[in-house]
């Protein structure tokens, strides 16, 4: 139940958090210049909106930062395995070039 939940909050925070959407909402709060009438209506309406979308953006929002951080700690990983391994490719030239001569890259390749 809790992935169901975590999907829908981040479909509907990755939908919401469009320009589309801005822009129909700016319009839906500009209707009150053109019917009078239903403002009280509309802005029950619009205090609606906010008090569903506050909380499930609140939730879209953490869902997708940890997302982020596991991919970021795995990246993380990556990169100091592969600067581990570098760094052992470095010691063993050094050991070659101060130890061996500096002629083992020449002799390998005769």
């Amino acid at each position: 139940m809790r992935r169901i939940n975590e999907l829908i909050a981040v479909k509907i925070t990755l939908a919401v958090s469009t320009m589309w959407a801005f822009y129909a909402l700016v319009l839906y709060g500009l209707t009150p210049l053109v019917w009078p009438q239903y403002m009280s209506k509309i802005l029950y309406w619009s205090n609606f909106i906010q008090l569903v979308f506050l909380p499930l953006l609140a939730v879209g929002t953490a869902v997708m930062s940890r997302a982020t951080k596991q991919r970021d700690q795995e990246t993380h990983d990556a990169v100091m395995s592969e600067l581990a391994e570098l760094k052992a490719l470095h010691a063993e030239l050094h050991r070659e070039v101060t130890h061996g001569g500096g002629d083992g890259y020449r002799r390998q390749q005769s």
